[in-house]
């Protein structure tokens, strides 16, 4: 008799503890609000009116040569190979620092270019940003080429300071 009843107190946890980890549990876990109560999330525009011109000139000045994205991540095009917490140091100086644009070559899928944009107010921690933007891609023999928002470029200007001129055969 005591056999079968700690036979069934064993089945018994068994079944709560196969219970607790199964994938429906987990379902149940997963509906939980990522935000508390109240709050709204909405869209927002990920570039300005003047970044949307400035990457549609992008996108034909190099159309041929090069992949144009824009507002990405530096750690998402560079590779650092330092030990332990050298390299956790540097991606906390990278983090939540992005670029306006990249060019990317579309053979290798490497980023060549970053364009960034120079706007005429330097917001206060930008000058920092920056510098660190430009010790990573200059660390990376990544070119980098500044426009500034004021000033109007036309297609052919922005071929050549990118260095896509088209070929005269």
């Amino acid at each position: 008799m005591d056999v079968i009843l700690i036979g069934s107190l064993v089945v018994g946890v068994l079944v709560l503890l196969l219970w607790k980890r199964s994938p429906a549990s987990d379902k149940m876990k997963s509906h939980r609000p990522v935000f508390p109560a109240g709050t709204k999330v909405n869209p927002a525009p990920l570039l300005t009116e003047q970044e949307v011109l400035l990457y549609n000139l992008l996108r034909l000045a190099v159309q041929d040569q090069y992949l144009v994205f824009s507002q990405v991540p530096l750690w998402a095009f560079v590779h650092i190979d330092a030990p332990g917490e050298i390299r956790s140091q540097a991606f906390r100086q990278i983090a939540l620092k992005r670029v306006a644009f990249v060019l990317v070559h579309p053979g290798s899928r490497q980023v060549e270019q970053v364009v960034q944009v120079e706007d005429s107010v330097v917001r206060g921690g930008q000058g920092n940003r920056q510098r660190v933007i430009e010790s990573v891609l200059d660390a990376a023999g990544i070119k980098l080429v500044t426009l500034r928002v004021q000033k109007s470029y036309t297609v052919p200007a922005l071929a050549s300071l990118l260095g896509c001129e088209p070929d005269e055969s």
